[in-house]
């Protein structure tokens, strides 16, 4: 069997793994270099016990009230956009308990064994360096802490015990700073370095035989024949993992899937001390990861249709809520500053499976912010729908007909 894969970022190239293992001859092609999109520069966050869709309810209120501002932790750009306002329409209508629930229901299977999947690539050689210990949740006020703690325990996460006060959650991180007032700790959940993560996972398919085509743009599907800049492609089957640019692609076929970018912010600093393990910061609505010997710092939400375009302001706005919560950082020494567009579904759950009318051809993309935490357990999905075994409780629930109608 040979299938072809659009898009070597961590959704693709953990696709391209297990159809592999399965013994499939497999190519990956790439438009630019491997890992390119938001696979690098995301948090680097492994979570399965904390999975929740973002439409949440209550989530509207409080967005409504920051999207003026472009200091907001979710900004809109303000410019006439039908697809942004279709796409915002049918967020709000899935802020619902009720399709809130199901959606943290079809999310947790998805996410099942996760742990294990990241530890059988480990032993492979895909090693991100991972950090073990949990993750911490720090806030500026304990209402906030005890609000957040309520949700986490709604949605059966790992909490190690009650809502910290200042002294004893310092005492646990004491890289803290004043700003953190309050906060709890996640049991068991992991990070790693998600361009080490990417590499060696390249490095891991290219041994094993899997080709790796970077700088070849996809252009159209045909059948299963994929046009790019470096040539057709011909295969069995088809996966299309290619980012927010998936949207185009399934356009190719006379497919519009209502899929829309929405951008994250990231840098790197120096800090003395670095936390121990990823720290939440739950009203600055900014995640600290340490890599190394740098703290990576990830945060916003920007709904904006021109994906490439790098707004310092954005940066700005994270340093701002971020300051007051680390004893030592050099925020004005910043490097590696990053944009990358997530790709986002109104209904917060990815699109995995054939493209209506496209037996052959898979869509795997819309995993929100959780493209790395669930690349593996989406290629393992991808793998079962190409030899005719998905799990039947997903099928229908991350179905892409769900996002899709005829393209104009």
């Amino acid at each position: 069997m040979s299938v072809t894969v659009v898009g070597g970022g961590v959704i693709g190239l953990c696709a391209a793994y297990y159809l592999r293992q399965a013994g499939a001859r497999v190519t990956v092609l790439e438009r630019g270099r491997v890992g390119g999109g938001a696979s690098r520069g995301n948090a680097g966050e492994i979570c399965p016990d904390l999975v929740a869709p973002l439409p949440a309810p209550g989530v509207i209120g409080p967005a409504l009230r920051g999207l003026p501002r472009s200091d907001s932790a979710l900004y809109v750009r303000p410019r006439p956009d039908v697809a942004l306002a279709r796409f915002l329409v049918r967020f709000g209508l899935n802020t619902t308990k009720h399709k809130y629930d199901n959606g943290v229901h079809a999310l947790a299977g998805l996410a099942r064994g996760s742990f294990g999947l990241f530890r059988e690539l480990e032993s492979s050689g895909v090693d991100g360096d991972a950090i073990k210990d949990g993750f911490l949740f720090a806030f500026n006020s304990p209402e906030s802490a005890r609000r957040s703690w309520l949700a986490q325990r709604e949605i059966g996460a790992p909490l190690a015990g009650q809502v910290l006060g200042g002294g004893e959650l310092h005492d646990l991180e004491p890289a803290l700073g004043q700003a953190a007032r309050a906060g709890y700790l996640v049991k068991d959940q992991w990070s790693v370095d998600p361009s080490l993560f990417v590499d060696r996972l390249a490095a891991v398919l290219r041994a094993d035989g899997v080709e790796i085509v970077e700088g070849a743009r996809a252009t159209a599907i045909q059948g299963a024949r994929v046009k790019t800049s470096a040539g057709d492609f011909d295969a069995e089957h088809v996966v299309i993992a290619a980012g927010i640019w998936s949207r185009e692609l399934c356009r190719s076929l006379g497919i519009a899937v209502d899929l829309f970018p929405g951008k994250g912010y990231s840098f790197s600093v120096d800090a003395d001390p670095l936390p121990r393990r990823v720290v939440h910061l739950g009203d600055a609505r900014v995640v600290l990861t340490p890599m190394g010997k740098r703290l990576r710092v990830a945060g916003t939400m920007e709904f904006d249709s021109d994906v490439d375009a790098f707004h310092p302001r954005r940066v700005a706005a994270i340093v701002a809520a971020a300051g007051g919560y680390l004893r030592s950082a050099e925020w004005t020494a910043r490097r590696d500053e990053w944009v990358g567009a997530r790709v986002m579904t109104p209904d917060g759950l990815p699109a995995i499976g054939p493209l209506p009318g496209n037996p052959r051809v898979l869509l795997a993309s819309g995993h929100n912010m959780l493209g790395l935490m669930l690349g593996p357990a989406t290629g393992r999905l991808v793998n079962a729908f190409v030899h005719g075994t998905p799990d039947p409780a997903l099928i229908q629930a991350l179905d892409p007909a769900r996002l899709s109608r005829r393209a104009r």
